[in-house]
């Protein structure tokens, strides 16, 4: 005898449950770092950079991925506005989290003696204690040491021979094989680190 409660097909699907409610929570933007005042103060930037990348991580942004730190530049107003546009034309639209931050954090909380900035900037080396840097890493450093001086301290000739000072020899013989004098700052840079990248 057939069990007329069930149908022909068994039993049927289970129930789906529904899914459970999202909590919607307003995320706070984070405080716009100035450059002045009290945010001159090693901890405010601390504070700072917390912040920016809490929020950007809760809204699903890359942190350090190519051009990530266009959205930092967002969270900047006044003296580090102003810092932060140049370094974007000087690193292009590709500037990263990490260049931004380093290039703030070198301007606002670093040194304010022009004499020991100028120092680090000719001090700078590819190989130091037996470790060879990308040459990448140099260039920026350099960079923005460079940027720190006031304007004209440095020529562009003469951030290009420091460049040169600055490389593993073998690097160096390298990239002045290629270079004939012509080229401007951002070219002999693309070039080196072309060359680092097959060494």
């Amino acid at each position: 005898m057939s069990d007329h409660g069930e149908g022909a097909g068994g039993p049927g699907p289970e129930p789906v449950p529904e899914p459970l409610p999202r909590l919607s929570i307003k995320v706070p933007s984070p405080k716009q770092f100035t450059g002045d005042g009290e945010d001159l103060k090693p901890e405010a930037f601390d504070r700072w950079y917390n912040s920016v990348q809490l929020y950007l991580r809760l809204h699903n942004v890359s942190q350090n991925a190519s051009g990530s730190g266009n959205y930092w530049i967002l969270y900047t107003e006044g003296r580090a506005q102003e810092a932060a546009f140049p370094a974007a034309e000087l690193f292009g639209e590709n500037i990263t989290r990490d260049l931004l931050v380093t290039y703030l954090r070198e301007r606002f909380q670093s040194s304010k003696h022009k004499d020991d900035t100028y120092q680090k900037f000719h001090n700078i080396r590819q190989s130091w204690n037996g470790q060879v840097q990308k040459i990448s890493i140099i260039a920026t450093d350099l960079l923005m040491h460079r940027s720190r001086l006031p304007e004209d301290t440095i020529s562009d000739y003469a951030f290009i021979q420091q460049f040169f000072t600055s490389m593993h020899p073998s690097l160096r013989q390298d990239v002045e094989t290629q270079y004939t004098g012509d080229e401007d700052i951002n070219t002999v840079i693309a070039m080196a680190e072309r060359l680092d990248s097959i060494h």
